[in-house]
């Protein structure tokens, strides 16, 4: 399997994302009590961006003159590094002071942190790299049990800011915290540490369970943090808050932006989870996107959903969260394993978009690669826009080279 060679060509600056599927092609809304999955408006105008009408830069992002082209030599979607691929699950990317140029990638349970400045070789800084673990609770001592982090640049303190998935104290399991789970918040100056512990933005009770968290910067400076919640009396859903100037705290009212059940014969099989954004400033349409399916069998894969009335709106009259379906060929996912056996042991979900324009897509899969045991490695495939949404162009929307 080819590499991924001169892709330090296509990578401009950095936007953060991820990537999720919708579920459907139905003007009314889900039996499952999700978002709507149409492209028209409640007051039966057309939404021209999600219909890819000429007026709306035909479905695709307008600030793609930003990003240079993506380099021919890719033949894999499956990243390597000197001819290996890189583990990494629930990656997260974050360059230095958001210039674009030195990039990290960290990864579940902080098993590696990924560093490149060229997208061609990386290097694992994670045995440099220290966390302080003052305060934290002895449940989240062990951070191999940290889940799916999410980093970030606060300029005006000229710091980073983690917000990851932590065991809560309130777990009674003895698998890292399988019974409750908290979003915990740390800084740095360095995105190699000291990371120090700032407190919890939410504190899972016994039963709740809170992961996913994903921190957004939106075109007008204001912060939000997407997230997955599930556990006794609340179902599952993918919630949304704003979130103050340092990005300590949540600010404003939990809103829950989508049911987190894809519903029975539905292709996420009853899970929703890893959420994230991409703003296109043009179109003025935020895109979400998510995981689905089940992370260790090929039926995981990553949706969309649009909204054109802000991140935090709800309301489909307006324009609120809606699925629509991924691309051009009527296909409900932005890239997909299901019908992939060697992706047996998980598919691909936990996605970000990465350029301007949000042209790339870089997630996780249990992707086969000689006679390695199966694990979750970094993939990275060039995406394409159409009916306003992306897709990776290949056939099934298959990850490149499968």
């Amino acid at each position: 399997m080819a590499g991924v060679r001169g892709l330090q060509r296509c990578v401009c600056w950095l936007v953060l994302g991820l990537g999720t599927v919708g579920c459907g092609g139905s003007a009314s809304a889900p039996s499952d009590g999700g978002v709507p999955r149409d492209a028209t408006l409640g007051d039966g105008s057309v939404d021209a961006m999600a219909m890819g009408d000429a007026s709306a830069d035909g479905g695709t992002p307008s600030d793609a003159a930003v990003d240079e082209p993506f380099p021919d030599e890719i033949e894999s979607a499956l990243l390597l590094n000197a001819g290996q691929p890189m583990a990494c699950a629930d990656p997260t990317v974050v360059s230095v002071r958001n210039e674009g140029e030195d990039f990290y990638v960290f990864c579940t349970g902080m098993l590696r942190i990924w560093h490149t400045t060229d997208w061609v070789t990386f290097e694992d800084v994670r045995p440099s790299t220290t966390f302080s673990l003052t305060g934290v609770g002895a449940q989240a001592q062990a951070i191999n049990w940290w889940w799916a982090p999410s980093v970030t640049y606060d300029g005006a303190s000229d710091s980073y800011v983690m917000w990851v998935s932590i065991p809560s104290e309130a777990s009674t399991g003895t698998a890292g915290g399988t019974n409750a789970r908290s979003l915990g918040v740390f800084t740095a100056e360095e995105l190699t540490g000291p990371w120090s512990y700032e407190g919890d933005a939410i504190t899972g009770a016994a039963m709740q369970m809170y992961i996913d968290p994903f921190l957004f910067r939106d075109h007008d400076g204001k912060h939000y943090v997407f997230w997955k919640h599930y556990g006794p009396g609340i179902g599952s859903l993918i919630a949304a808050a704003e979130v103050s100037a340092d990005w300590h705290a949540i600010t404003g009212s939990q809103v829950t932006i989508m049911n987190g059940y894809g519903g029975t014969g539905t292709w996420e099989d009853n899970v929703r989870e890893n959420p994230a954004l991409y703003f296109d400033p043009a179109a003025d349409r935020h895109h979400l996107i998510f995981s689905g399916g089940h992370w260790n069998d090929q039926s995981y894969a990553t949706g969309h959903a649009l909204s054109a009335c802000g991140p935090l709106c709800v309301d489909a009259d307006s324009g609120g969260w809606r699925m629509v379906e991924s691309g051009d060929r009527g296909i409900l996912q932005v890239v997909r394993t299901a019908d992939l056996d060697v992706f047996g042991a998980g598919g691909a979900g936990g996605a970000e978009f990465l350029g301007a324009r949000a042209s790339y897509l870089l997630y996780a899969a249990a992707a086969p690669f000689g006679s390695n045991p199966p694990t979750r490695y970094l993939m990275l495939d060039p995406l394409s826009w159409a009916n306003g949404a992306p897709f990776v162009d290949t056939d099934g929307h298959h990850p490149t080279g499968y």
